[in-house]
């Protein structure tokens, strides 16, 4: 325990980078989002991020491999081979070159049949539609261009460049929508072209950064048949799994363009953008456990490991249940106070995202656990195939009269059904003990769901309350929740490492 203790001081500090960069970049996005839906309206603003999701909809490509670039990173760390480091990004970085070709024909030829054929949305507004197209493509594969990038500071836990990098990127956009104000052509054009510029600027920093602090950055040409087997091999089923989560929630977006047009995606679209802020809360964590999580597990301490994994289980879920719980009991007070005029829809969508991000809290910990292993092929098919059945399932129900909330009921539903089959693997697979991770775990987390609900419904009575009696409750609520899953669901060496990690920061 005590060389665990001894991490929480590195731990710690990386969290507070992250954590800083978590609240500027909220504020920014809060702001933003705002002025930009008040700027090009609701039918553009549902353009824009009808647009966005189907370049997003094969994001995977340009991060599967950043994800095993870190992975082999990170394990080559723990062994102490420093040697391999600039061989995997030497070998990344040439992958994704092939990676962006790919991604380049894939969203084209989905891009061109959907705005062609598919697409709901004003005539006069296609043309424009079509030019917002190509700049996101152009402003993804500058992304996916330097994404090994991301994975050396990650891996190599600078966690306090990753935040600068990303805080500069959020003045920068925030420097656009004031710019927007001004404009008085096409403002979604405009908009789309003065994204793709920020991405620039700062994949640019990035990689100037990067180039100077680590030597394994220089590229050099390297080709290992053998250990580029193993890289293809791990992110090309990392790759199945991401994409069914991405092709899932972004076609779905689609999907409801096609029943409900461009008034639908505006208010998914404000969803998303408060689920995004909800998910730093889990990602932060994540992102600064994993390397730990994957040295770890290296070095042969697999109970170390395993600890690691259950501990962090329930910090996410505990930290996710810090904004998703208040957002959902008090969403239309808090969009009323963001947005001024509430979109249709919106009230919902927001709970019903927000529960679904919250239920996937538990996700990042297993997904280590089986990253660390090396072994996700079962485990990226199963997410596969469940994953993509809410489309399917969304476009009967809305064919047939559903009421557009039922989309994401769907995708709640199929993400529980995903999480249990994935449990059974990781015991197959990673050596999960799932009794242990029911009781310890998984246990607490479904009654604190149970109490959500319940203390969700009670909120209904206080309907024509005032603010403050609304506050006083749900601040009572998440108080009640965080300290059951304190008592039942920690155990005392996981108490004594939280309280480390506290009394460090």
């Amino acid at each position: 325990m005590e060389p665990q203790l001894g991490n929480t001081k590195r731990m710690a500090r990386n969290t507070v980078y992250m954590y800083l960069r978590m609240l500027v970049l909220m504020v920014i996005s809060l702001y933003t989002s705002r002025i930009v839906l008040r700027e090009l309206g609701v039918d553009d603003y549902g353009t824009y991020s009808l647009v966005g999701s189907i370049v997003a909809m094969f994001s995977s490509l340009r991060t599967i491999f950043a994800s095993a670039t870190q992975r082999f990173l990170n394990i080559e760390m723990g062994k102490g081979n420093q040697d391999r480091l600039w061989q995997i990004f030497s070998m990344s970085v040439l992958v994704n070159a092939v990676i962006a070709v790919v991604f380049v024909l894939c969203v084209e030829a989905v891009g061109y049949w959907f705005l062609n054929y598919k697409i709901n949305i004003a005539p006069d507004r296609l043309l424009t539609a079509k030019w917002v197209f190509q700049l996101s493509v152009a402003s993804a594969v500058v992304t996916l261009m330097t994404t090994p990038f991301d994975a050396v500071l990650i891996a190599r836990e600078k966690m306090s460049a990753y935040a600068v990098f990303s805080i500069i990127e959020g003045f920068l956009k925030l420097g656009t929508v004031c710019l927007l104000i001004f404009i008085g052509t096409d403002k979604l054009l405009v908009y789309a072209v003065m994204q793709l510029c920020v991405a620039v600027i700062v994949r640019t920093i990035n990689w100037w950064y990067c180039t100077r602090k680590f030597s394994e950055c220089k590229f050099r040409y390297y080709w290992e048949k053998d250990y580029l087997r193993q890289m293809l091999s791990f992110a090309g089923w990392n790759f199945l799994g991401n994409t069914a989560y991405s092709m899932s929630h972004n076609g779905l977006n689609m999907v409801m363009n096609v029943f409900g047009g461009t008034v639908v995606n505006a208010a998914r679209g404000i969803a998303y953008n408060i689920n995004t802020i909800a998910d730093q809360f889990v990602h932060n964590i994540a992102v600064v456990v994993n390397p730990y999580c994957l040295k770890t597990y290296a070095e042969g301490k697999q109970e170390k490991f395993m600890q690691a994994i259950y501990l962090s289980s329930k910090l996410l879920f505990c930290v996710q249940l810090c904004i998703t719980l208040p957002v959902i009991f008090m969403t239309e007070e808090l969009l009323g106070l963001w947005l001024g005029q509430i979109p249709a829809f919106s009230v919902v969508f927001v709970q019903l995202v927000l529960l679904n991000t919250q239920i996937r809290a538990l996700h990042p910990s297993i997904d280590t656990l089986f990253k660390a292993v090396g072994n996700i092929k079962y485990y990226q098919i199963v997410e596969n195939v469940i994953l993509l059945l809410p489309i399917v399932a969304s476009y009967i129900a809305l064919k047939y009269g559903a009421p557009y909330y039922s989309v994401f009921l769907f995708v709640i539903l199929f993400n529980v059904i995903a999480f249990a089959a994935v449990l059974v693997l990781a015991r197959r697979i990673a050596a999960l003990n799932i009794k242990d991770y029911f009781f310890s775990v998984l246990g607490p987390c479904t009654v604190a769901l149970v109490f959500i609900g319940i203390f969700f419904k009670v909120m209904q009575f206080f309907a024509f309350a005032s603010f403050f009696v609304k506050v006083f409750y749900t601040a009572g609520s998440l108080l009640f929740i965080l300290f059951f899953i304190y008592l039942s669901g920690l155990n005392s060496q996981e108490k004594t490492i939280l309280h480390s990690i506290l009394k460090r920061q």
